[in-house]
């Protein structure tokens, strides 16, 4: 494609300090939600921190996959594509704050695309969707990921959309693989957390002191943030 022109004097600096931005804001990023996370996770119960942390660090390295493969893969074959269209007589003269512009909207793109399997995954989990219904639809997948390659390389470029659509379906089965190995844990998940009637009750017998001490001590079996409340000590006791 040639080398990238610049048209205004502050353009090369102004592409500069945006680049140098972003990269400090993906740096930061880790630090950022680990200060987020310190902060909610007292209002969260025991459930809800098990799910969101995971959940959390899974999202931001398919993020960082698809910038990725939007640097190394994805770019480069589209502009390869993109310079297909051009005849003899032209000359390929890109702008740079154009140029990167595309690159940061497609790398965009990607993590988003990326983000696929932990959606499937959620849906999963709340019950919404099931792996069979994703597999009835698989037809509709693969028709949908090479339409969407066809749009992003138009023309009669049958290689291009081969190799950008089968990274794609291929993604759609994995999110039905995690799919179903979500579904799998809820169907086994052992009910471990269910309240036991204490056997003194079941005997028919009153609370000794000692028994009492021994159950204030221990609080109740979720200690999520509402046990730190002073009126919630005082209703357990």
């Amino acid at each position: 494609m040639g080398h990238a022109i610049v048209l205004a004097p502050l353009e090369a600096f102004n592409e500069r300090f945006k680049l140098a931005l972003l990269i400090g804001l993906l740096l930061v990023a880790p630090y950022a939600f680990y200060r987020i996370w310190r902060f909610i996770v007292p209002g969260l119960l025991h459930r809800e921190r098990s799910l969101i942390l995971p959940m959390a660090l899974m999202s931001m390295v398919l993020f960082a996959l698809g910038m990725w493969a939007a640097y190394a893969y994805v770019v480069p074959l589209v502009l390869r594509v993109l310079s297909g269209f051009m005849t003899p007589n032209m000359v390929a003269q890109i702008r740079l704050s154009d140029l990167l512009g595309f690159f940061y909207n497609l790398g965009l793109a990607c993590g988003v695309v990326c983000q696929l399997p932990l959606v499937t995954m959620t849906l999963t989990a709340m019950g919404l969707v099931t792996p069979e219904q994703l597999l009835r639809q698989w037809r509709y997948a693969i028709v949908g990921a090479f339409f969407v390659t066809a749009v992003i390389t138009p023309g009669d470029v049958v290689t291009a959309q081969i190799v950008m659509g089968v990274p794609m379906t291929l993604l759609y089965f994995l999110s039905v693989g995690l799919s179903w190995l979500v579904m799998r844990r809820r169907r086994v998940r052992p009910r471990s957390r269910r309240w036991k009637v204490p056997e003194r009750k079941r005997a028919g017998r009153r609370e000794t002191g000692s028994e009492r001490r021994a159950r204030r001590a221990a609080g109740p079996r979720d200690r999520s943030w509402w046990w730190t409340s002073a009126t919630a000590r005082r209703w357990w006791e």
